[in-house]
């Protein structure tokens, strides 16, 4: 078997990986890093399948590249397909406002879909000489870790979360010959998620008794609909603006992947969507908390938010997820600084950073590998991948780099 990272080695982001194995040549992901302008991975190569882990932009923002050259069958759960539609109009539209080279059109975008083939999960079907079996990754709805078996087997984990949260069970480990994994983690554990919530709903309430207005920062995908999960139990009121509420919509249209629907919808009930710009007016005038992409405040609504509350030293930034070099919610937090409209200031209000991270910490990730107990394991997307390596000895690692074919046997 041979593999090829075409990015997303030694890096998080922008994750891509050819496998080619006796007849078959498939690629899973490819996706780009969200920085301004976007990094995408190296130039795509001919496949003949392509698998896609799961429906973030690091994962999916440079598919419609490949399919501007090539046609491939394209293989995705029916969760992770419809959320990828929507966020790869809206990166035309960046391309187009922030006049960044154009790497895609609608067509590409079109011809992804009519090589559509819906997966399900624990469902295993055939891929050339390849028996390909989708599982639950526990990021983030609809994600998969692949499972491929031929002589050998090997599965690819893409991001990965083996706790339960509101949304989700926790991923399983799946016995595997060779395992390639995302390392994000690596060297880092988590704070205990249950007293992370807890600190982030004291500082919530502080904030609101105290006059202020909270602002969270969300990504569209999983984290939106984690928060008014999360948050569904405290008497605010509260908005939910951008991205996000597409989203979820497509949660509750698309059933089978969510561990409560019923309390999800319910959790829906109890937030206000917000859907023109009357709306958010009345979210600046009559909200306690606004749930708003970007959640890197590299865009979308939250920055008019910012600005509306910016000298309000009473009000508060509560950031729930990582932020990459050279995004405004990183200058946030090294500086104090945010970009708004080509102007930078300095928000009086109050800033802080609550980890609900979607990714396995370094533990996790050891205790996975484990339970796997594979002949070989691959570490990716991960910029600390020798972490792991030293934590366990007694398994064979290959930590490869971008552009670099090796073979596995």
């Amino acid at each position: 078997m041979k593999i090829k990272f075409l990015g997303g080695a030694e890096e998080v982001g922008r994750l891509a990986i050819k496998i080619e194995d006796k007849q078959s040549k498939i690629m899973i992901d490819y996706g780009i890093e969200p920085e301004k302008p976007p990094e995408y991975p190296m130039p795509p190569e001919k496949v003949n399948d392509i698998f896609l882990t799961h429906a973030h932009l690091d994962h999916t923002g440079a598919l419609p590249v490949y399919y501007h050259s090539y046609e491939a069958n394209f293989h995705a759960t029916a969760m992770t397909a419809n959320s990828i539609k929507p966020i790869l109009m809206d990166s035309l539209k960046i391309m187009r406002l922030e006049n960044y080279t154009k790497m895609f059109n609608e067509e590409d975008v079109d011809n992804l879909f009519k090589s559509m083939v819906t997966a399900k999960y624990e469902q295993p079907f055939q891929v050339d000489n390849l028996t390909a079996i989708a599982h639950s990754a526990g990021h983030i709805p609809g994600s998969s870790m692949w499972w491929f078996q031929d002589s050998k087997s090997f599965m690819i984990t893409g991001d990965l979360y083996t706790r339960d949260t509101n949304l989700l069970y926790g991923a399983k480990p799946v016995k595997t010959d060779i395992l390639i994994m995302e390392s994000t983690y690596a060297g880092r554990d988590h704070e205990d998620r249950d007293e992370v919530i807890q600190r982030l709903k004291d500082s919530i309430r502080e904030t609101i008794e105290n006059g202020g207005r909270v602002i969270l920062p969300t990504f569209a995908i999983g984290r939106t609909q984690e928060m008014i999960m999360t948050l569904r139990d405290m008497d605010y009121r509260i908005y939910v603006d951008g991205m996000g509420n597409r989203i979820s919509g497509i949660y509750m249209d698309t059933p089978g992947f969510l561990k409560d629907p019923k309390l999800f919808r319910k959790s829906m009930g109890r937030v206000i969507q917000v859907r023109n710009n009357r709306m958010r007016k009345e979210a600046i005038e009559e909200a306690d908390i606004i749930i708003t992409t970007s959640g890197m405040l590299d865009g979308g609504p939250v920055l008019g938010y910012i600005d509306a509350f910016a000298e309000d030293p009473k009000s508060a930034i509560f950031l729930t997820g990582y932020q990459v070099d050279g995004t405004n919610g990183r200058s946030l937090i090294e500086n104090g600084t945010i970009q708004i409209a080509g102007a930078t200031i300095k928000p009086a209000m109050k800033v802080d950073f609550f980890d609900l991270s979607a990714h396995a910490g370094h533990s996790d990730l050891v205790k996975f590998i484990k339970g796997v107990d594979p002949e070989t394991v691959v570490l990716c997307h991960g910029d600390q991948r020798e972490k792991l390596q030293e934590s366990l000895p007694e398994y064979k690692f290959i930590l490869p780099f971008n552009g670099h074919e090796f073979e596995v046997q």
